[in-house]
């Protein structure tokens, strides 16, 4: 229970706000103090009396107990797939073997020992029909027509592709034309034979138009699997796009991945035959980071579980933050690392300069070390098995949640005695199990309490820390408790397939880091932890440093909310930093927990204890909440390994709290005599 002190500017305890007494002899009514107990264990109705805080704490118990199950059943999923793929593009490998001088297949070879399991497969578009990416001539039906000797009656500025009659993919990509696309004309000509596309050639520009056949063909000469990217062609719907599939996979066996290309999913918006296909190939689809498409999720869903997570680095991206090549395996040992990565797919960027094979394959070779040394095997990965959370974990969620509901709601409403009663005990716990059980039949019901039981975990969590002042010690390890009990559960519950390939996004992350200092600005206001109530404070004039504070809280809570899960806003100065991190303590923990809350924490103690500045130390009030707000929220992230985020959660409190011992150093030698000097300025 919270341990209580004078207020010092009313003279009064802690939380009790006093009126003007009728008489002299009138003497104000005392709150019961948290730390006495009891001696009887039944109260006047019979009822039997429990230890608040121990029911407290038997209830997170519980919870954990239930969750144990689901959480097991997720280590071991995390734990049994950790094979990690290395691809790299056809067109790359080509463009080494130009540059070097050595074919393609003994370049692929050194890849391969160094990791790199397939390669990309593009369907060219018109545009690279056009720069001779394909032994074929590429233009409008008016380009070809000096070599027709007969007339036609088709548009002349419908697409066409010769190609000469001996050429081996002639038939291939007849074949592929015809089940792709509908109305197709094939001419024999003295030249080769010419087929001619439904559509023009500026529509297909971007559109796909063929495979890359001689990618196909070098998969299957080396043994190696086949990534193919789709592209979207007008007139190409589901149907078409499922029988174009089923055709590559009869003829090229080596396809074992697809990766959507272009802004819209290949035979959008009829979805249902590809997804159809592609269970029934059981070929997986890949699920590149950071990439938006139309109609990409809608994919996903139909082919869950069938779904494996790709990483890789864009030019623009490596470009605008300089990134080294140190930086780039840092990026992608992170990414399988951190997010469940299973496919890496690597490119010569254009840090290596001249003579890119060699810096390539070194760099390959470090991030396959880097994975080996982390118990990452080479190999084409599997996808994860489909489950879902047991009751046993929607109870254990629900009870985390209504312990510390029923928690803050003593709190709030004063009623903090150091008992409670069997039936008070009795109602908290059916409440439990009634909402667990709904949480499990009902998606709605577990979205809603998803955001709200992490928003009452991390406040009770601060809570409980900050106000075991006068034994920092107690009030650290158990806010610290709480966390880990409550985030647990969150992970067993929340942490499903779906979750896990970011397929279901859970409602909690933001309301996870906003509510928590609401929640304990609203308690600290109504049992006037802080010295003034809302009313009071609305009633006078604003100070000075409090405009400064509210600001300051202000831009810091919007500063938070785009931050979170948005690398685009972090300087470049912050990624050298966390990289530094990264390397010295295995797990990089969170900044606003190391840097914020938990020296907020720290200075909270010493600041309450001796004190000082009681209308501005509801700044570090709120400033603590951070850190536990944030601790939570890591175990929202359910695509990171449960063991890491537990790793980087203890890293965090260690850290913070060194921090924060520094930082009293600094207000001892520095701010102290600073602040006896400008007091009267914030009084």
């Amino acid at each position: 229970m919270p341990q209580h002190r004078k207020n010092e500017m009313e003279g009064a305890p802690r939380g009790f706000v006093s009126a003007p007494a009728a008489s002299s002899e009138a003497v104000p009514p005392v709150r019961p103090n948290p730390e006495t107990r009891r001696h009887s264990r039944r109260d006047r109705q019979g009822n039997i009396l429990f230890d608040a805080d121990k029911f407290f704490w038997a209830m997170l118990a519980l919870a954990l107990l239930l969750s144990g199950f689901d959480i097991y059943r997720r280590l071991r999923v995390e734990w049994g797939h950790r094979i990690v793929a290395i691809a790299v593009e056809y067109r790359d490998l080509v463009l080494l073997s130009r540059q070097s001088g050595e074919p393609a297949d003994v370049i692929f070879s050194k890849m391969r020992n160094r990791g790199a399991e397939g390669i990309t497969v593009s369907e060219l578009t018109g545009k690279d029909l056009a720069a001779g990416f394909l032994p074929v001539a590429y233009g409008s039906l008016a380009t070809f027509k000096p070599v027709l000797n007969f007339a036609l009656s088709i548009p002349l500025d419908r697409a066409a592709i010769l190609i000469d009659n001996d050429e081996p993919i002639l038939q291939p990509a007849s074949d592929y034309l015809r089940t792709r696309m509908k109305d197709i004309v094939t001419l024999t000509t003295s030249e080769g034979t010419l087929i001619v596309l439904p559509t023009g050639t500026d529509e297909l520009a971007d559109s796909g138009v063929l495979p890359d056949f001689a990618a196909l063909n070098f998969a299957e000469s080396v043994g190696t699997v086949s990534l193919y990217r789709p592209s979207p062609a007008p007139g190409v719907d589901g149907m078409r796009t499922a029988a174009s599939l089923r055709w590559l996979k009869s003829r090229y066996p080596s396809i074992s991945c697809v990766i959507p290309a272009g802004q819209i999913v290949s035979g959008y918006p009829e979805l249902g035959p590809v997804i159809g296909a592609l269970n029934e190939l059981d070929i997986p689809v890949a699920q590149a980071e950071f990439v938006r498409q139309i109609g990409i999720s809608e994919l996903y869903s139909g082919m869950m579980p069938r779904v494996l997570p790709l990483h890789s680095l864009v030019r623009d991206e490596l470009i605008s933050r300089r990134m080294s090549r140190a930086q780039v395996i840092e990026r992608m040992v992170r990414a399988v690392h951190e997010r469940s990565i299973r496919i890496l797919l690597l490119r010569p960027y254009e840090l290596y300069s001249v003579g890119k094979l060699e810096p390539f394959l070194h760099d390959m070779q470090e991030i396959r070390d880097a994975l080996n040394s982390r118990g990452y095997d080479a190999g084409w990965p599997e996808a994860m098995p489909m489950f879902k959370a047991s009751v046993g974990a929607a109870l254990g969620i629900a009870i985390a949640f209504l312990a510390t509901l029923w928690s803050y709601s003593r709190r709030y409403f004063d009623s903090m005695s150091a008992e409670m009663s069997s039936t008070e005990a009795l109602a908290v716990f059916t409440c439990s199990v009634v909402l667990g059980l709904a949480a499990w039949r009902l998606p709605f019901i577990a979205r809603m309490m998803g955001g709200f039981a992490t928003a009452f975990i991390a406040a009770e969590a601060s809570i409980w820390a900050l106000d075991r002042y006068e034994k920092p010690f107690h009030g650290l390890v158990a806010g610290l408790l709480i966390v880990l009990a409550g985030g647990a559960a969150i992970a067993a519950f929340y942490g499903t397939t779906a979750a896990m390939l970011r397929l279901a996004p859970f409602s909690g992350v933001k309301l996870t880091l906003l509510l928590p200092p609401a929640l304990i600005l609203l308690n600290d206001l109504n049992q006037r932890i802080h010295p003034e109530s809302a009313i009071d404070i609305m009633a006078r004039p604003p100070l000075w440093g409090e405009l400064l504070l509210v600001g300051a809280l202000a831009v810091g809570a919007v500063v938070l909310t785009v931050r979170s899960d948005n690398a685009s806003f972090v300087p470049g100065w912050e990624i050298g930093f966390r990289d530094m991190l990264e390397r010295i303590l295995w797990v990089r923990p969170r900044t606003k927990e190391f840097l914020v809350g938990y020296p907020c924490l720290i200075v909270y103690y010493i600041v309450e204890r001796r004190g000082w500045a009681a209308r501005y130390r509801e700044a570090l009030r709120l400033g603590a909440s951070m850190a536990f707000a944030s601790a939570v929220n890591s175990f929202c992230h359910f695509h990171t390994l449960l063991p890491l985020t537990v790793m980087r959660v203890v890293n965090g409190w260690c850290l913070g709290i060194a921090v924060g011992f520094a930082a009293l150093m600094f207000i001892d030698f520095v701010g102290t005599p600073i602040w006896k000097g400008a007091k009267g300025l914030f009084d």
